[in-house]
């Protein structure tokens, strides 16, 4: 039976395996997760706690689930198990592609017995590595969002990097022309002080703040009246994070693998900025119109995504799911 298979996730990114992992022991299901040593400071001393977790997870593991391409060297390590893997981003949408990285990567993908990918706009590269990749979206938990609680003041939340990943040049142009758009209004625009071209949108106007733990910073996005999505066509986890709280959220250039009805102010790259300006107008009742939290719970909860999560592990394992 598929709800006793004894999984253990290795690593994690934007809380994707950890979400799954609770949900799955929530369920009774024998799964756990070991995050990886960088998270724990990158020493020596991290690396070797790392090795004796995965150490001790070996008896009961049938399967790892490696989180990152470029990571499961260590699912085929001295600790060899079957494992799938889930591509999150950078790794297939850029890695993979070149050449200092390309074959750590596709030996991650050539061996795994299934591969997820999280975004819809991944899909063909993914399916290019991997025939039979599939889709598998961020999982979302309602319960651990803050409840949205709007500041007195109205403000503008930008949760995403400042890099090429998020955009680059589009969302830099972007921020300038919501911080124009908002001109004269008293609106706190506000965003986060990460990636390298921050300070570029510092001097735009945006209000950086310094990176936090994820507690204070869902706090943070949890008091805006309207989040700004990443100009790159997806819904990440920080998105998908102020969808599940009911912030008014704008996503620019919709990538065609989302349903219509995705629970967004969906608009293209260059209506982004009248978008806000139009949303702050009356974000409470633009929440109640979007109903964003029941697109989240319907699509990226943790729940409903078990079952296909388990037909992945039926796979690797050769069971019938």
């Amino acid at each position: 039976m598929s709800e006793a298979y004894r999984v253990t996730q290795l690593f994690d990114c934007a809380d994707v395996g950890k979400t799954l992992v609770q949900e799955g022991q929530r369920q009774g299901k024998p799964w756990k997760i070991i995050q990886g040593p960088w998270t724990r400071g990158g020493t020596k001393t991290a690396y070797y706690r790392f090795l004796l977790e995965q150490a001790a997870a070996y008896p009961r593991t049938q399967l790892w689930h490696v989180n990152m391409g470029g990571r499961a060297k260590w699912a085929r390590g001295r600790f060899a198990r079957p494992y799938a893997l889930t591509l999150h981003g950078t790794d297939i949408r850029e890695n993979y592609w070149q050449e200092q990285h390309h074959s750590a990567i596709k030996a991650d993908i050539d061996g795994a017995g299934h591969v997820w990918y999280t975004t819809p706009d991944l899909k063909d590269k993914a399916e290019q590595a991997r025939s039979d990749a599939e889709y598998l979206p961020v999982p979302i938990d309602l319960s651990t969002l803050p409840a949205w609680a709007p500041a007195a003041k109205p403000r503008v939340f930008f949760p995403s990097r400042w890099d090429s990943s998020k955009g680059g040049d589009a969302s830099v142009q972007t921020a300038g022309e919501v911080v124009s758009a908002l001109a004269g209004m008293d609106v706190d625009i506000v965003g986060l002080d990460w990636g390298d071209r921050a300070s570029e949108v510092a001097a735009l106007g945006v209000t950086l703040l310094p990176k936090m733990p994820k507690a204070e910073f869902l706090n943070e996005m949890a008091r805006a009246h309207v989040a700004v999505g990443q100009i790159a066509g997806i819904l990440a986890a920080s998105e998908l994070e102020a969808m599940g709280m009911g912030v008014p959220t704008v996503f620019a250039d919709q990538d065609p693998g989302y349903p219509a009805n995705v629970g967004t102010v969906s608009v293209g790259r260059k209506d982004v900025a009248i978008a806000v300006r139009e949303s702050l107008s009356d974000p409470v009742a633009l929440s109640r119109t979007l109903a964003s939290a029941d697109y989240i719970r319907a699509n990226h909860g943790p729940a409903v995504l078990l079952p296909r999560l388990e037909a992945g592990y039926a796979k690797v394992l050769g069971a019938d799911s």
